[in-house]
């Protein structure tokens, strides 16, 4: 597959040199987030993430990559139909989200997307893991708040978070609603410091305001 990928990033006129280490552009960024925002399957995923792969051979010290890589393996692993293949999927990327951190340490966009990841533990098994990875994803959502309070994909994440939990435990969407509402605050104040930084979320924090309001009625 990653031949496949290779060679047609290559047609693209896609190509990273790996012997020199440099700054990336926002040009270069901005065609790997592209891709993702364009990806629906999990080959379109896998091929962001190699995109950010081949990047990041050249621009080892910056966070970025390792978080928008980590990012398709996650969104990868949300589209596939195989139990298996989404842990897979889940492993590769937690090693990248672990080193994005050593190089920015309490980052609130990598905190979130550790939350992000544990949520997608959770979802390949639900019945047993629910407790652990529930618990995880809160610690490190409200990491992401302390770090950030204007970061809205954080307050979209504890949402969620919610959203999941049984009603008898607080949860539910009558108890989520609030905290998708003052996501939509967040997203709608939020001003990125650069083009290319993450932005995602909005969308589905609108869709789950309606499937609350919806459930109700």
């Amino acid at each position: 597959m990653k031949k496949s990928i290779l060679t047609g990033l290559l047609f693209l006129g896609i190509y990273f040199p790996v012997t020199a280490q440099a700054e990336p552009d926002s040009s270069e960024y901005l065609a790997g987030v592209h891709m993702i925002s364009k990806a629906k399957t999990v080959d379109q995923y896998l091929a962001a993430a190699f995109y950010f792969n081949m990047l990041m051979r050249t621009h080892t010290s910056d966070w970025l990559g390792f978080y928008y890589e980590a990012f398709s393996y996650i969104q990868a692993s949300q589209q596939s139909l195989v139990s298996e293949h989404k842990d897979e999927l889940l492993d590769k990327a937690q090693p990248l989200i672990s080193k994005a951190l050593e190089l920015k340490p309490g980052a609130s966009e990598l905190l979130a997307l550790q939350a992000f990841l544990y949520q997608a533990r959770l979802q390949v098994d639900p019945a047993s893991r629910a407790l652990n990875f529930s618990k995880k994803a809160d610690e490190a959502i409200k990491q992401a708040i302390a770090a950030d309070p204007s970061n809205p994909r954080a307050y979209f994440l504890m949402a969620c978070n919610v959203y999941y939990t049984p009603p008898m435990f607080k949860g539910g969407p009558k108890n989520a609603l609030p905290l998708f509402q003052k996501a939509k605050e967040k997203f709608a104040t939020y001003i990125p410091a650069h083009s290319f930084m993450p932005q995602w979320g909005s969308t589905e924090n609108q869709q789950m305001i309606a499937e609350c309001n919806r459930k109700l009625q």
